[in-house]
């Protein structure tokens, strides 16, 4: 972890204590906002050993796995856009889980903790490394077989592009190839295209109006963003936020998150976007750091 990754753990830990422990956190959960809004979880790496702030322990996130099976309604990201466009019924404050990036792990440890507890969630692959176009650390991602078996086991599969490439840096030809190219391999490894799309890092930079108007025209149901916060009744499909989950969220914080301590966090993300580095091209080991 680089000393960035530390510096925005603490900041999150503050924003999550000081919301609860200021009463802030009460007072809250008793809008309207909270009490109908519906959150979308975002992971990344499952592991023991971290390399970088976006991984979460096997064992803490089991113990997500657990606090949601007992207390949340876990529904599908196809379930969800339908409850938020209206057309069908929500329960209050369901959940939909989410994965980045493909990593080896999602088809093992990942698989086995969502089975066991008969939850499912949205996979969210970058075809390029599927593809093996451009050279990535070994036994990190998964391969299309993979790939293929999560979605016999039920499990969604959506586009994170080809190149994970920020698409609001890009041209709008060069999103237009990345969503659709994306989307058509996806559709002919697996035979049937995929419902949504995560984009790349995902913060304010890296989406805009026109680059979800393309989306949505490539065909695809709905966008997924990494600007934190909750999803309401007719809210916009294609700029769908979620709460990432981070280095150090055990269960204790993980349901500091849940009571929405921090969803004040969208403050930061409207204030801090400008000082980001935009990600102009592939380079998967540098993006990790920069997260």
């Amino acid at each position: 972890m680089n000393t960035r990754s530390t510096v925005k753990r603490c900041l999150k830990w503050s924003v999550e204590l000081g919301t609860e422990y200021s009463g802030l956190g009460c007072l809250y959960r008793k809008t309207r906002y909270f009490q109908e809004g519906h959150r979308i979880l975002a992971y990344h790496r499952i592991q023991r050993d971290p390399v970088n702030s976006h991984s979460v322990s096997p064992k803490d996130f089991a113990d997500h796995i657990a606090f949601l099976a007992d207390h949340h309604p876990v529904v599908s990201m196809a379930t969800l856009c339908a409850g938020l466009a209206g057309d069908i019924s929500l329960q209050p404050h369901s959940v939909a889980i989410t994965f980045d990036d493909g990593y080896i792990e999602y088809a093992s440890t990942v698989a086995d903790i969502l089975n066991r507890s008969g939850l499912t969630a949205t996979f969210f692959v970058v075809t390029g490394i599927l593809d093996e176009h451009f050279p990535v650390a070994p036994d990190t991602f998964m391969g299309w077989h993979d790939v293929r078996s999560l979605c016999q086991a039920g499990f969604s599969i959506g586009s994170h592009c080809v190149t994970h490439v920020s698409l609001g840096t890009q041209t709008l030809d060069a999103v237009r190839v990345e969503v659709a190219e994306s989307r058509e391999r996806i559709h002919s490894e697996l035979g049937t295209p995929p419902e949504g799309i995560a984009y790349p890092y995902g913060t304010l930079r890296d989406f805009s109006p026109q680059v979800a108007l393309i989306v949505k025209e490539s065909g695809y149901t709905y966008g997924a963003t990494a600007v934190n916060g909750l999803n309401h009744l007719g809210c916009d499909l294609f700029t769908l936020r979620r709460t990432s989950m981070t280095y150090g969220d055990g269960l204790k914080t993980f349901r500091l998150i849940m009571k929405g301590d921090l969803d004040p966090w969208l403050a930061v993300d409207r204030l801090a976007y400008r000082l980001q580095r935009p990600q102009s091209s592939m380079n998967y080991e540098a993006s990790e750091n920069n997260r």
